[in-house]
């Protein structure tokens, strides 16, 4: 047994404060068979268990190596001012409002801090697997309730625990409800009169809509409803001077790189700056523009 890769093993767990089980997983055995290794009494083949500790932990350096985080703060862009605004008239006004756009803008991150700095506020991130039973399990379990029971029980049990609290409950990636989910909201919405945020890409608007109108009573709730566009190159300024105090007028660049994409942007300042400590070169136009070619936009 290598004691060596053993200590440096039992050194990384200590200093990251990673589960045994995250460790295990990540190096492909199970957790058992990781104490067995650090305890000195894994019977089983003992070379390749270390070839996959050496091969992780290889891993593990890279990534640290590269993760490079340059937006550490939260950045008050146009977008997020939008989705600030809008969140806040419904909050107060215990209105319906919808926020769509494009993938990539920043309505996510956005929304997680709306919530974070208005804990009345129930956030939801729905995916694919959204039914609507799903999603009231989930605002079941948001309102400080199991989460158990069919849906009609769920949902009286959610009406009683939010009529009169002035709460708001935001849905993110909202395009992924299935209508009887939408319709089951709008009546929270008019039975316990507390505000609804749903926030997705620009096909929920003709999900809340329908394909032939069917949907009008639904629709005819939303009570303020926002587009969102791409950034501003303000916003790209903001961006790279976060990351990047000496960057001077180079965010025109990144914004032109980007197209105005927040996902992207976020992407092309930590692959420049990578580029730059590898090649130990300035971030200037040229290096931003190489750094673009190798990103999916």
């Amino acid at each position: 047994m290598n004691k060596e890769l053993r200590n440096k093993l039992r050194a990384f767990i200590d200093e990251t404060g990673k589960s045994a089980s995250a460790v295990a997983k990540g190096i492909g055995r199970s957790p058992a068979a990781l104490s067995q290794y650090l305890n000195f009494s894994y019977k089983g083949d003992v070379a390749k268990l270390e070839v996959a500790i050496e091969n992780w932990l290889a891993r593990q350096a890279e990534r640290q190596e590269r993760n490079v985080k340059p937006q550490t703060d939260f950045i008050q862009t146009s977008i997020a001012r939008k989705v600030f605004e809008l969140a806040d008239y419904c909050l107060i006004e215990n209105e319906i409002g919808v926020i769509y756009g494009p993938a990539g803008l920043g309505k996510t991150f956005a929304v997680k801090e709306f919530n974070r700095q208005n804990p009345a506020t129930i956030l939801i991130e729905a995916d694919l697997g959204y039914t609507a039973k799903v999603l009231f399990q989930e605002l079941h379990k948001a309102v400080g309730l199991d989460g158990h029971g069919q849906i009609h029980a769920l949902f009286e049990d959610i009406v009683a625990k939010l009529k009169g609290s002035d709460r708001m409950i935001i849905v993110d990636e909202a395009e992924h409800l299935p209508y009887r989910a939408l319709e089951l909201l709008r009546r929270i919405y008019d039975k316990a009169g507390v505000g609804i945020l749903l926030i997705g890409m620009p096909v929920l608007i003709g999900n809340l809509r329908g394909k032939r109108g069917e949907y009008a009573q639904l629709f005819s709730r939303v009570g303020v409803k926002g587009v969102l566009q791409v950034l501003d190159p303000s916003d790209t300024e903001l961006f790279v001077k976060n990351a990047l105090p000496d960057s001077n007028g180079v965010y025109k660049t990144f914004h032109s790189v980007a197209n105005g994409n927040t996902r992207v942007l976020t992407k092309l300042i930590r692959r420049s700056i990578r580029m730059s400590e590898i090649n130990n070169m300035p971030i200037d136009k040229d290096l931003v523009t190489e750094a673009g070619k190798s990103l999916m936009i």
